[in-house]
């Protein structure tokens, strides 16, 4: 069996299923049946009041229900009443891999209702460690890439009107060369829309850029400064690694605008030959060798990626005194700064080293 005594109950059931498999559907629904959380946890069976633990395999780290071997085995005798009187042969006694499962927690299930409801208790935890492993994955690639220091990071952001998001006000993004280790801040102002202003529901900081001088453009202008900027790191490195705070949000922005990233150099290189790969729609196929998100690595490092933080509150999190937030190009330069931090916290326990 295992180390402390108890098994996978899912896997219990399985190897049930699988030896009588071969002796019809009618004998296999039989089994079936008898397995039922409406019937098993039903209030009149014998079953009802089991003992049932979950727990943690330390292995995977999925959380899973488990019953301990001599329960198994009782299961086991009750399930070989049945099969005799259909003439089946005896349920055998489930092996597994010695297993050591951690942090054991009885269960209290007395119904079917209870059982369904701790189901998807289950379910939603291994959701969220499934979670984590990414966001970790993430933060552990951001690491590698720094660390080779080939690409240049460009960390992007969009200010839409309060009252209509299909209307863009502002666009910020900041640049971190990791082969030369210089910065640089862009704020643009959409001038079509010079007379709408936040200051509702989002705090209206337009007019107040702290790292650098604002240009006023139209959003086509500064779109195809942005892009310029992207086509200059492609030409050069091959590709670009994008970063951002919520950054689903502005790439959906730049969707709306019809915006075409750059596609991945035709040569592989990217060595100053202008090997570009054209346009595309979708920057998950572009030069975009990295899509990384400074929320999901705060929550990789604190191990706890759900509901994560605005950029406001992860900043303050992590130390980081932040002025005029809600204008594009602060936030853009914010948001790398996050990033960095992010990288130099948790060197020691994500590095790819």
């Amino acid at each position: 069996m295992n180390d402390n005594g108890y098994v996978n109950w899912s896997d219990v059931k399985e190897t049930w299923y699988n030896q009588y498999t071969n002796y019809g559907e009618a004998s296999l629904n039989v089994i079936r049946h008898l397995f039922e959380p409406e019937k098993f946890f039903a209030e009149e069976s014998t079953t009802v009041n089991m003992p049932i633990f979950t727990g943690k395999d330390p292995i995977t780290q999925e959380r899973v229900f488990l019953i301990h071997s001599l329960v198994c085995a009782q299961l086991q005798q009750m399930l070989a009443l049945v099969t005799n009187r259909r003439g089946l042969p005896d349920p055998v006694m489930p092996s597994f891999q010695r297993q050591n499962y951690i942090e054991l927690s009885p269960c209290n299930i007395d119904n079917p209702q209870a059982y369904k409801k701790m189901e998807k208790e289950v379910a939603k935890m291994n959701k969220g460690r499934d979670r984590l492993r990414v966001a970790k994955e993430e933060l552990k690639l951001a690491h590698a890439l720094i660390e080779a220091k080939q690409y240049v990071f460009v960390s992007l952001d969009i200010e839409a009107y309060e009252e209509d998001h299909s209307i863009l006000l502002e666009i910020g993004w900041s640049i971190y060369d990791s082969k030369t280790d210089l910065y640089m801040d862009q704020h643009y102002i959409n001038s079509s829309y010079r007379h709408l202003v936040n200051g509702k529901y989002v705090d209206n900081q337009k007019l107040r850029f702290q790292f650098g001088t604002s240009v006023w453009c139209t959003l086509k202008q500064a779109l195809e400064e942005l892009r310029k900027d992207l086509d200059w790191a492609v030409e050069r490195d091959g590709g670009f690694v994008l970063v951002g705070h919520g950054l689903d949000s502005d790439i959906k922005y730049l969707a709306t605008q019809k915006f075409k990233w750059p596609g991945r150099c035709i040569n592989g290189s990217g060595s100053g030959s202008g090997g570009r790969g054209g346009d595309v729609d979708n920057v998950r196929i572009s030069a975009a060798v990295a899509i990384l998100n400074t929320d999901t690595m705060y929550g990789a490092s604190i191990g706890n990626p759900t509901n994560p933080p605005s950029l406001g509150t992860t900043l303050s999190k992590v130390g980081i005194d932040a002025w005029c937030l809600h204008n594009a190009g602060n936030d853009a330069h914010y948001t790398l700064l996050l990033f960095m931090t992010l990288i130099n916290s948790t060197r020691a326990t994500h590095g790819s080293g």
